[in-house]
């Protein structure tokens, strides 16, 4: 047996063995939330008033104009969560009294900051801390540093940084705040170059269970800090700044191709390649899918395309992409050098407001024939919706900076893949429930028939209610230190969800 299929058997064993050994764990924890969950409804009218004169208009409850809006998720599959009322914080102060009633009256707490989460942690039956609204940014010259509050948008941190010609390694998404982006790891198209969102981080501050706000760094609070930096957002208390080394940044050459499908094969092996060989410098997204068609409900034609930059000059792009832009006939090819920041708005992607299941897996390798032609033949049969996004799967380059990190370093454990690849499917309120059945039923058959080809790991920032043994595959060995760091900070469990993490 090759050293890379020994580790790959020996992760494997883990991963199992890890499985057996957390889903007593898992049960406990839904029972201990569905518990939560009666006791935060059992919450009395007058200790919710009690929290509401302490704060003032800013808590929200049922019956508020400003209700649904600041409760619901960005994932509309989960605007059927109702809690008990929002705390809307403005400053640090908010924070302390709202978490500190939480933990006194035994309601679990959610913290929101932009409302991305993709399984809808975001909101929950208690009370949500709603730090949306901290915005504030401020860069530091001298220091090399830029200090963020958890609401801020990628768009403002970007506003910031770029008269100062530096940059973080930040997501493609404008108005997904930093707060759960950096939480539970953060990738981003510079990456590869520059390292995770939270290997940026060299300090923070956070609200505890108890009230209390505490200043983590490598010298501070060490253990928390080190959760911080991949353990998932909601955990551990509520943050309410962050501040990250920052790096110098000027110009990229960005690409944009897409290719036919019928060549889609022979593209995902000769980009594939492209991957394996290329210098950290090199970012990519390589993906494939079909539109929805907004009018009937069925699907249009299918799609392969791949995006990212270089930190580097054109020619040299156009010789590391040459293989695989010789394998198959183009429908698209843009490539182009740009600043940093020009790139950066050529890639952003808005997410509306939908209804969406994502799943998540890491790869070691690159997926072989038998794994690509599961993936084209899975895009070829989806359903269909009335969402134009419609349903597909992106592979996104791992490696570089990212792996140059100890899998122990930091909570963030996924640091020796090859690539992390995202499958979804999306709808509409529009669509039937036989669509949306449907379209649950394609994308977790082929999250089965893509396991064989991973290493049993999933990506925390696209947490999935359905990812089986989701602490194994989020954490790996990291997930019991990370308990232990619970059961030091949050002793109580005022932060719980039904993935959160459990105390030791």
């Amino acid at each position: 047996m090759s050293a890379a299929a020994e580790n790959t058997t020996t992760r494997r064993v883990f991963l199992r063995r890890a499985g057996g050994s957390v889903l007593a764990g898992s049960v406990a924890g839904q029972l201990e939330f569905r518990r939560a969950t009666a006791s935060a409804a059992g919450v009395s009218r007058p200790r919710w008033d009690e929290l509401a004169a302490k704060l003032g208009h800013k808590l929200v409850r049922p019956g508020d104009r400003r209700y649904l809006q600041l409760s619901r998720p960005l994932n509309l599959r989960y605007a059927g969560v109702h809690p008990g009322g929002v705390a809307v914080c403005s400053h640090v102060q908010d924070v302390r009294t709202a978490v500190a009633w939480a933990h006194e009256n035994g309601v679990p707490v959610a913290v929101r900051s932009g409302g991305h989460n993709y399984a809808g942690y975001c909101v929950g039956p208690g009370l949500v801390v709603h730090v949306g609204g901290m915005r504030a940014v401020s860069v530091d010259d001298a220091r090399g540093t830029v200090t963020a509050q958890p609401g801020a948008r990628n768009t403002t941190i970007y506003a910031a940084l770029q008269p100062h010609g530096v940059a973080i390694s930040a997501g493609r998404c404008p108005t997904v705040a930093i707060g759960g982006l950096v939480l539970g790891g953060g990738i981003g198209f510079s990456s590869r170059k520059m390292g995770l969102t939270c290997d940026h981080l060299v300090e923070a501050q956070i609200v505890t269970a108890g009230g209390h706000l505490l200043t983590c760094s490598e010298r501070r609070n060490a253990d928390l800090f080190w959760a911080l930096r991949g353990g998932g957002g909601g955990n551990f208390g509520v943050c309410t700044s962050y501040t990250f080394a920052t790096n110098p940044v000027s110009h990229v050459t960005l690409y944009d191709i897409a290719w036919d499908w019928a060549d889609a094969p022979a593209v995902f092996e000769a980009f594939q390649a492209v991957i394996e060989s290329a210098p950290e410098e090199f970012s990519a997204r390589l993906g494939v899918g079909r539109p929805g068609d907004p009018r009937t409900g069925g699907k249009g034609p299918p799609t392969v395309s791949a995006l990212g930059q270089y930190f580097g000059p054109e020619h040299e792009l156009v010789d590391l992409l040459a293989p695989a832009l010789a394998a198959g006939r183009l429908k698209k090819r843009l490539i182009a050098r740009r600043t940093f920041w020009q790139a950066k708005n050529y890639f952003f992607h808005t997410t509306p407001e939908i209804a969406y299941e994502v799943k998540s897996a890491y790869l070691d390798r690159p997926l072989n024939g038998h794994g690509v032609d599961v993936l084209l033949r899975a895009v070829e049969r989806w359903p269909g919706s009335r969402n134009p996004d419609g349903a597909g799967a992106a592979m996104f380059a791992s490696g570089g900076a990212i792996n140059r990190v100890a899998a122990d370093a930091t909570a963030f454990v996924h640091r020796d893949s090859f690539a992390l690849l995202a499958t979804e499917t999306e709808w509409t309120p529009r669509d039937s429930r036989r669509t949306v059945a449907r379209g649950l039923a394609w994308v977790e058959r082929l999250a089965d028939e893509l396991r064989p080809h991973t290493n049993g790991s999933a990506y925390q920032n696209f947490i999935d209610r359905a990812q089986p043994h989701w602490q194994a595959a989020y954490y790996g060995r990291n997930f019991k230190r990370l308990t232990r760091v619970k059961r030091r900070y949050d002793p109580a469990n005022v932060f719980r969800f039904r993935q959160s993490i459990p105390r030791a």
